[in-house]
Parts: C-alpha cells; structure tokens; sequence
C-alpha cells in the first residue's frame, strides 16, 4: 500500500496532464458545492448533488491512479446520473434534481474512454 506522498506524486507524473486538471476541477466543484449549499438543512434533496459529486471525485481520482475499475465507476456514475436526470417522471424529482456537471461529466467520461488502453 502507498502512503499519501507517492499516491500524489503518482496521480500528478504518470497520467496524461488532462486527468489531475479534471480532478482539481472536480475537488473544486465538491468544495463550492458544499460551500453554497452550508445553510441548507441537512437532510434535504441539494446533499444528493453533494454525494454525487464526491462519487464522482472519488472515482476520478481513483482514474488517476491509472486504474480501470476507476474509470468505469466514473462511466457507471454518468449514465446512472442521465439515467435518473433524463427519466425522472416524478415531479418533485425533476425540479429538484441538479446535475451541477451534467454535460461536462458526458465530456470527462469520453476521455476516459480514449485513455482506457493507458489503464492498468
């Protein structure tokens, strides 16, 4: 198991430089996400966005340690994501529902898939 230190180092040299700028900005969408939504009680529908969005983070940089099964959990979070913002039929899901990276996650899963072979 690698400590924290080589992990880093790992994610930021071994992966094409376009996978830790993804997963900064994915760091950075979490952490506004949070920060807007701090006044909001906790069980409520907008901390769905919030755990979406850590799956997301989680499994890119688990994508950035050049791993496979990271790249298609991200992939399965995606169409799980347009699977229930497309489908929704109940009304108090589909107004309530925000995919804060919505068409931006279609893009960032494409490119997992062109960096796939790359993948241990």
């Amino acid at each position: 198991m690698r400590n924290l230190g080589e992990y880093l180092r790992d994610v930021v040299r071994k992966p094409p430089m376009v996978l830790p700028l993804v997963g900064l900005f994915h760091l950075f969408a979490v952490v506004w996400t949070i920060w807007s939504d701090r006044k909001v009680p906790f069980p409520d529908m907008v901390w769905l966005q919030v755990f979406w969005l850590v799956a997301y983070t989680t499994f890119w940089l688990w994508a950035c340690g050049l791993k496979k099964t990271g790249a298609a959990g991200y992939i399965a979070l995606t169409v799980l994501d347009l699977i229930i913002f497309l489908g929704a039929k109940n009304q108090m899901i589909s107004e309530n529902y925000i995919s804060f990276i919505f068409p931006v996650d279609v893009l960032f899963s494409m490119a997992l898939l062109y960096y796939f072979k790359r993948l241990e």
